[in-house]
């Protein structure tokens, strides 16, 4: 399984290395609870960062007040269970540039394929909890607008 997870790294790495962007921020909310996860979690971080495209922080607990890093891009939050990984951004996708769009999109893809089907990733214009994460991480100052 391990072998696989590297695997799918590396193919998302390598898919990643053909834009060139500026690095988005982004936040992972790591909550999960089993080993597997924690590595796959530790493989979607290293990869994201090996492409250039993300910087990545990374906390346990949902945060109740601004990072010291500053505002995010993106905050990724991964549930101790279920199917889905929350992609909150700070709106509907569609009201974005062309980039954070395809940027969003290959973040999303990253998420599945690194976790291999077994959970999906949701942006606010695919699911009702994903929109409110997104509008409480707004109100708290951890999510910036999209420039």
């Amino acid at each position: 399984m391990r072998n696989v997870i590297l695997a799918t790294g590396i193919a998302v790495l390598l898919a990643l290395s053909c834009f060139g962007a500026e690095a988005a921020q982004v936040l992972i909310v790591d909550q999960t609870e089993s080993l597997m996860e924690s590595m796959q979690v530790e493989v979607l971080a290293r990869v994201l960062l090996a492409s250039g495209l993300f910087s990545i922080r990374a906390v346990t607990e949902i945060p109740d007040r601004p990072h010291p890093s500053g505002l995010f891009d993106y905050v990724v939050v991964i549930p101790p269970s279920g199917g889905w990984i929350w992609v909150c951004i700070p709106g509907l996708p569609q009201v974005f540039s062309a980039e954070f769009q395809q940027s969003l999109s290959v973040l999303e893809g990253a998420i599945e394929q690194i976790f291999i089907g077994e959970r999906q990733a949701a942006n606010p214009a695919d699911d009702l909890y994903s929109f409110i994460w997104s509008a409480y991480f707004l109100s708290v100052g951890i999510l910036e607008g999209a420039q």
